[in-house]
């Protein structure tokens, strides 16, 4: 999870520098094509600003989709995890012939809600 995280911040880190060097060389060539003091240097700040924003936009929407990916893989695995070893407790309940305690209310609704999560899961892929 750290090495995702960290992944993430050196993507942020990239992207803004990015985004700083297009912006510098923006200004550098709107300075140099436009004189000083004109009526349009205003509107293309605007637009700097506006590609800037959409930029920044695009690279967190993409770093949100991975992210989105990576827990919902994370869920699925946590899930089979769960599911597998219910599975192998109840094989050893049987191999043993160990007479187990009825599961309390709050432990049925728990496992209701984890059978609820799991169908729900199974029904997105």
């Amino acid at each position: 999870m750290e090495t995702a995280v960290n992944k993430l911040e050196a993507l942020f880190q990239k992207a803004e520098s990015d985004l700083d060097y297009i912006e510098q060389k923006l200004e550098f060539e709107i300075r140099k094509s436009l004189p000083e003091g004109s009526a349009q240097g205003n509107p293309t700040k605007l637009l700097e600003q506006l590609a800037s924003v959409k930029s920044r936009f695009k690279s967190l929407s993409s770093q949100l989709d991975k992210i989105a990916a990576d827990q919902q893989k994370s869920v699925e695995d946590i899930q089979t995890t769960i599911a597998n070893t219910l599975k192998m407790v109840q094989h050893l309940q049987q191999q043993t012939d160990l007479q187990v305690p009825p599961l309390s209310e709050e432990e049925l609704r728990a496992l209701q809600q984890f059978e609820t999560l799991a169908l729900k899961g199974m029904n997105l892929k």
